[in-house]
């Protein structure tokens, strides 16, 4: 069962409990031992007298919980002053039910806790939502297969990339060495689940954080088998959206990506393309040069297929435990 910790994870995994992005309804989220162990949908309430009766309520009545999450998510137009008086009804009747942990209320692109007022941690103007796109729980909900509903992209600036390329790295060294692999893969896990969901990359933190993260061979490696065998088209059309992203100095990991993928759907004069553009941005780039010679002496795509089913589910273990 899925943990959930803070309110921006809360928010986050919504999406995934529902199977469907929320809009202007109530969401309940029951807790058992900590773990989420049921998510009930709701219409919201447009007036504020509830009588505890409500058919939404029975499922979290029969279910054997000890805490629940609620959020509310409102249409702009919907009245804070109305809403508080909802709000502290439907409070009292789900504490009969359960403790309520959290109660939170999603309005205008901010989201604000309903029962914490100390403004000191929670603003009562409410904070902006999360990328949920970009998060940590999309990115190892989409490894395991899973893929949420497409949402509304969260408004982002425009960004200078290799100021972020060195923020990336900068970030990435300080890491301990022994973490900074898996560190890596999540980023590269976050960026698959941003493209798997938009199918562009307009976030250019995601870009920076996962070129840096495939100059770590192990990262790079797993990138190599992480569409596994139902997504070879989706990273095929992910590695060059990344490729022609990347500048100068950071086009050797992604553009070896691509002719694997190219090479294994049968592309072979792609993948030698690719594996040019690799050693003209590093013409020193080793497994670009392993490549050449594979490719060259006509190994079977099918070769690549094998290979890959072999070798990631260990890499896999070792990075992601």
């Amino acid at each position: 069962m899925t943990t959930i910790s803070t309110p921006t994870e809360l928010i986050t995994a919504v999406p995934f409990l529902l199977n469907a992005a929320p809009e202007e309804c109530l969401v309940f989220i029951a807790l058992s031992e900590g773990a989420v162990a049921l998510a009930v949908q709701a219409e919201l309430p447009h007036a504020p007298e509830l009588d505890g009766a409500e058919p939404y309520l029975a499922p979290l009545r029969e279910s054997d919980i000890d805490q629940l999450l609620v959020l509310a998510y409102l249409p702009s137009d919907f009245s804070r002053e109305k809403g508080d008086q909802i709000w502290e009804q439907l409070q009292r009747i789900c504490e009969k039910i359960a403790p309520v942990k959290d109660f939170l209320i999603i309005h205008q692109g901010q989201w604000r806790s309903f029962l914490c007022k100390n403004q000191e941690c929670c603003d009562p103007a409410g904070e902006p939502l999360p990328d949920i796109a970009s998060s940590e729980f999309a990115a190892e909900h989409v490894f395991q297969g899973l893929v949420m509903p497409p949402l509304t992209p969260a408004p982002t600036e425009p960004r200078d990339l290799l100021a972020l390329l060195d923020r990336a790295r900068a970030e990435f060294e300080r890491c301990e060495p022994s973490n900074r692999s898996k560190r890596g893969v999540i980023a590269l896990l976050r960026l698959i689940s941003h493209f798997t969901i938009k199918r562009e990359l307009e976030n250019q933190s995601l870009v920076a954080d996962a070129l840096i993260a495939l100059t770590d061979i192990q990262v790079r490696d797993f990138g190599i088998g992480s569409h596994g065998d139902e997504n070879l088209e989706l990273h095929r059309e992910l590695w060059r959206a990344l490729l022609d992203s990347a500048p100068v100095g950071y086009r050797g990991p992604t553009a070896t990506l691509l002719a694997l993928v190219r090479y294994e759907g049968g592309d072979i004069e792609g993948a030698k393309r690719a594996l040019e553009r690799a050693l003209t941005d590093d013409p020193h780039y080793s497994l670009a040069h392993l490549l050449q010679k594979t490719f060259a002496a006509g190994w079977p795509p099918e070769a690549f297929t094998t290979m890959r089913h072999q070798l990631h589910p260990k890499l896999e273990a070792e990075l992601l435990g």
